[in-house]
């Protein structure tokens, strides 16, 4: 089996033969259709109007760039934004979120490397507030895509655009209201998920209407229910299998497994030795002869679902009034609220290590990285839990434009002031219960049969006996100081746990833990343009402009732990089985299907009020809060930015060799005050026993300035009548992520391996917080050749190339991670021995016994050494109206992007989420009276971090392609209806590690179908 790194040659063969023909007809039409008469009109509709206007869109452009307009029915026929968007070459769209975030990738860098921009202005787009793995950005999701009439991607931003866009601005675009045609519409639409049979409807309406010929409004109104799951298989990860949990004998572990073992042992090998230890044992002929790497298991396994239920909830309205011939002044406004409350995520986690035994009931497979995975194996004794997870998210956004525009024969004045605001917020409720891996000749009677199913979903395999193997007991509520005063017919509670109850045994624990963060944004601005018109040689006009800009980005965090719950209100009641078991992936995953979990809202109302926890505070839901956890020590800052900018260019027009010329050069100034505010942990040990208090933090301030000079240019050459080249270079900057490279400094603690009874030695686990990076910077060069073969026809082949220097990676230098003098860490000197780093004057006594600190700090830096992006996009896009008879009806397109990126020098840190090869082939047919269209995306597989015990080490999504599917009927002037379908190929998504085979990951999301009906008045 090849694993996902192998380009699928089959799949773009096909694709390159549809491109092909799309070639030979696009010759054949400009052989026998060439320019049309002048003053001839192509009127489109539908899909052939959406393609038409974004082929005019990206010719009368001076920069490189591609859009997507609506088909003409008021609508995006595709399920959100982000899948829209990823029909224009070079954008990839992210699945990794459960929730339909619709986040992208563009030309190559993670989506937070693009800049968002609304009607050509910054805006506070909902931030984000987990990471998925993958190419975080800004989750277009939260929007109904009814309320845009377009969306351009500008490749090449010139001196005008706003910055920020490494890969690129994404301008999502509301039509002022002169531009509009008269009229209102109305649409009421359905949509329905295979996977749990789950539906949900949606419905728009929207007016435009001239009050005048110099003053016009309009309003579009957009409402969703939001209704549908993923069901999800995920492989958290795998360990080595040891002698211990075999049960075998030294001498059966040999022979039976010695083939996988190395003879020398090294970084990536493992030696028999080293894992039979001091256990007598002959060692077979064969060693080393099959791998090198020992035997592997799977470790803990996610079977869950995710419900996704809520409201999406997006409108624009404007208005604009021509004063007189040269003034123009208008407003436009949005809101937006995603709010999916009742969102829950039901699991099933076993984990079959520690003291659990695993058994092998099939033979080691050798992977292409060198594991040796026993794909089925029998464990007990193993630690089982089931958990519900209430998983509460909001996502709003807000925002107003005033602007006016003045303009003659010779000068053009504009001015826009921006108001805008965002927030998003995500309350986790984790409600878990476990029957724990007893220690020892202890057993806790679990027993299981897992299958990994090398990758393959229909070989997944697992059961579990006894069934439920959970059970819920009613008892009260007991806080102990320690594990030692643990007492029976309690649920008993300690600091140094304080999400767990535990009965007095430790068989079984009840959990209430959940992380909260809620994180808010705003962008206000004031921009002036001015721009006259010369004949000065080439040059045609002079442009300059001026803005100000304030931003704020404000984090907040807590997490939830068990103190003060009255568990005495609990029942065995309370227990349910998760709604998605029965029509679990719809069938097509041997899961077990016996088991129960929580249900969250009788068991929260139960537990509530809690008693408060000394002088600590109670969280949002009414929870303690547990402040040593990194839910809270991670979470809390804000981040200031305000921004002055200026720029010029000109732009100009001339004749080179009979051949016109034009566009523009410019530079942009910017000098940014910054200031960021971090909630650091200062006390060396959390307070309270482990559990901390806020006293424990100081606040800090940091404030730096800096500025840019970002210079642009681009040529455009018309080669020949229709034949268009254009060559662009720009430079800009983006600040550091505050989610992803925090600004906040932590401490984290844990027991080292070498401790012995009479010395203990604890890891002190520092993140360094990272809000003195400095911005990312790149040089962009662009070269695009455009065919505009025949009306509505284009053939294009586009290279870039982007230099990034100051990008963030992780820190190796000792001298930062282990300086000399420790003391603003709390530990005093430090001492790097070429191994680690020790805080000697620290040395104290923990429970009677000495304990000394080794420090293992980490942090993120800008690094020097600069890299590379490149990559080619290819696009053609024609329609048949050439041919005769119902040949005519036929339109297509088909566009593919290859990307690769090129570090220099320092560790390798490679972008995430980004495929190296990504094509769409589309084809439609359509009338006056109807039309129907196919599209069929696919992607390379692509590189994803390894973030947290929830995802585990770093991970390769597998490569994946879709078919979606949109039809249209009119069934007079004014009505028509529609069909989408989405997934009909049924494709999950698949991770895995080195190999596919070593699955990592399975998501399960199902097709989805969705029917409109569309009124105009």
């Amino acid at each position: 089996m090849k694993k996902g790194t192998s380009f699928n040659r089959k799949n773009f063969r096909y694709a390159l033969l549809g491109a092909t023909i799309l070639a030979g007809a696009a010759g054949a039409a400009y052989a026998q259709d060439a320019a049309p008469p002048a003053g001839d009109v192509v009127v489109v509709t539908g899909f052939k109007r959406s393609a038409a206007d974004a082929i005019r869109a990206k010719k009368q452009n001076i920069e490189i760039s591609d859009g997507i307009s609506s088909d003409g029915l008021g609508r995006f026929p595709d399920l959100n934004v982000g899948e829209a968007l990823q029909r224009i070459p070079g954008v990839q769209i992210n699945r990794e979120a459960e929730g339909r975030n619709a986040t992208i990738g563009l030309r190559g860098m993670p989506g937070y490397y693009a800049r968002t921009t609304l009607n050509g202005q910054a805006f506070a787009e909902p931030p984000y507030v987990t990471t998925t793995g993958g190419a975080d950005g800004t989750p277009l999701g939260a929007f109904n895509s009814d309320i845009f009439t377009a969306f351009s991607i500008q490749k090449s931003p010139m001196a005008n655009s706003q910055s920020g866009g490494l890969s690129g601005n994404i301008d999502m675009q509301i039509s002022p209201a002169l531009s509009r045609k008269d009229g209102g519409f109305a649409k009421a639409a359905y949509e329905y998920n295979t996977n749990g049979g789950l539906g949900a409807p949606a419905y728009t309406i929207g007016y435009n209407k001239h009050i005048n010929s110099d003053f016009a409004v309009f309003g579009t109104f957009a409402y969703r229910k939001e209704n549908f799951r993923r069901d999800t298989l995920r492989y958290n990860g795998y360990n080595r299998i040891t002698l211990a949990q075999s049960k075998l004998t030294a001498q059966q572990f040999a022979d039976a497994y010695g083939a996988y073992y190395g003879t020398t042992a090294s970084s990536s090998t493992f030696t028999l030795a080293q894992a039979l230890g001091n256990n007598v044992y002959t060692a077979p002929s064969n060693v080393g002869s099959a791998s090198q790497n020992g035997i592997w298991a799977l470790g803990l396994m996610r079977q869950y679902t995710r419900m996704n239920v809520g409201t999406l909830q997006s409108g624009s309205a404007g208005a604009e009034w021509r004063v007189n011939d040269n003034l123009k002044i208008g407003v436009t406004a949005y809101h937006s609220d995603r709010d999916l409350p009742d969102t829950v995520q039901y699991f099933l986690l076993n984990d079959p290590f520690g003291t659990a035994t695993v058994e092998p009931l099939t033979s080691p497979v050798v992977m292409e990285n060198g594991f040796a995975v026993v794909p089925r194996t029998r464990n007990s004794n193993y630690d089982g839990k089931t958990s519900t997870r209430l998983f509460s998210q909001k996502q709003a956004a807000d925002g107003v434009f005033l602007n006016a525009e003045w303009e003659n024969d010779k000068w053009r004045f504009a001015g826009v002031i921006a108001a805008t605001t965002s927030s998003n917020s995500s309350e986790e409720t984790e409600l878990d219960l476990r029957t724990v891996t007893l220690g020892g000749s202890g057993n806790n009677g679990l027993v299981e049969i897992m299958d990994t199913g090398l990758g393959e979903l229909g070989d997944f395999y697992q059961s579990v006996t006894p069934t439920p193997q959970n059970v819920m007991f009613t008892l009260p509520f007991r806080a102990s100081t320690s594990t030692a005063g643990f007492q029976p017919g309690y649920w008993n509670w300690a600091p140094n746990a304080p999400t767990d109850l535990f009965t007095s045994d430790g068989k079984y624990l009840l959990h209430l833990g959940g992380t909260h963060r809620y994180a808010t944004k705003s962008v206000n601005s004031v921009q002036f343009d001015a721009e006259r018109q010369v004949e000065f040689g080439p040059i045609t006009s002079i442009q300059g402009g001026i803005r100000s800009e304030g931003n704020e980005y404000e984090s907040r965090g807590v997490r939830n732990m068990a103190y003060g719950i009255q568990t005495q209100n609990i029942t065995a009641s309370m227990l349910i089985k998760a709604p998605s078991v029965d029509d679990f992936m719809e069938g097509k995953a041997p899961i077990n299907t016996d088991w129960l979990t929580i249900d969250p809202i009788p068991f929260l109302n139960a537990i509530r009020p809690v008693t408060k926890y000394g002088n600590g505070e109670l969280s949002d839901l009414g929870f303690n809060v547990f402040y040593a956890d990194g839910g809270f020590a991670n979470n809390n800052f804000k981040v200031t930015n305000d921004l002055m900018q200026a720029y010029i260019q000109a732009k100009y027009d001339t004749s080179i060799f009979g051949h016109r010329v034009r566009g523009n050069v410019g530079v942009r100034s910017e000098t940014t005050e910054y200031e960021v505010t971090t909630l650091d942990r200062t006390a060396r040990v959390a307070s309270n026993g482990g559990v901390g208090a806020r006293s424990d933090f100081t606040w800090h301030t940091y404030k730096d300035s800096y500025s840019q000079i970002l210079p642009s240019a681009i040529a455009v050459a018309d080669v020949f009548e229709n034949v268009v080249l254009r060559a662009a270079y720009y430079k800009t900057y983006v600040r550091p992520d505050p989610q992803t490279s925090s600004p906040v400094r932590n401490y984290s603690y844990s027991t080292n391996n070498e401790s012995t009874l009479t010395q203990t030695i604890t890891n002190v686990n520092i993140n360094l917080a990272s809000g003195q990076l400095k911005p990312y910077l790149a040089d962009n060069y662009d070269l695009s050749l455009e065919w505009y073969n025949r009306p509505n026809g284009l053939i294009s082949l586009a290279y870039f190339k982007k230099k990034l220097t100051n990008r963030v990676a992780a820190i190796a230098d000792p001298a930062l991670l282990c300086p000399a003098d420790g003391s603003d860490w709390g530990f005093g000197a430090l001492t790097w021995n070429g191994s680690y780093c020790s805080a000697t004057n620290a040395n104290d006594v923990v429970n009677g016994v000495p304990n000394s600190y080794r420090i293992f700090a980490s942090g993120l830096q800008n690094i020097d050494s600069p890299t590379y992006v490149s990559g080619l996009e290819f696009n053609i896009q024609q329609n048949f109206d050439f041919l005769p008879s119902f040949w005519k009806n036929f339109g297509g397109s088909f566009n593919y992007a290859f990307t690769q990126a090129k570090q220099t020098g320092g560790s390798k840190t490679p972008f995430p989420g980004i495929s190296k090869h990504n094509y769409n082939a589309i084809l439609y047919y359509e009338t006056s009276k109807y039309g129907i269209r196919a599209v069929y995306n696919w992607r390379s597989e692509y590189n994803l971090d390894g973030s947290g015990t929830f995802f585990g080490n770093a991970r390769n999504a597998a490569a994946r392609g879709q078919l979606d599917l949109s039809a249209s009927y009119n069934i007079n002037e004014r009505v028509s209806i529609s069909l989408d379908a989405y997934n009909l190929t049924n494709s999950f998504r698949k991770e895995y590690q080195g190999d596919e085979r070593m699955v990592r990951q399975i998501d399960y999301d199902g097709q989805t179908f969705t029917a409109s009906v569309k009124a105009s008045f």
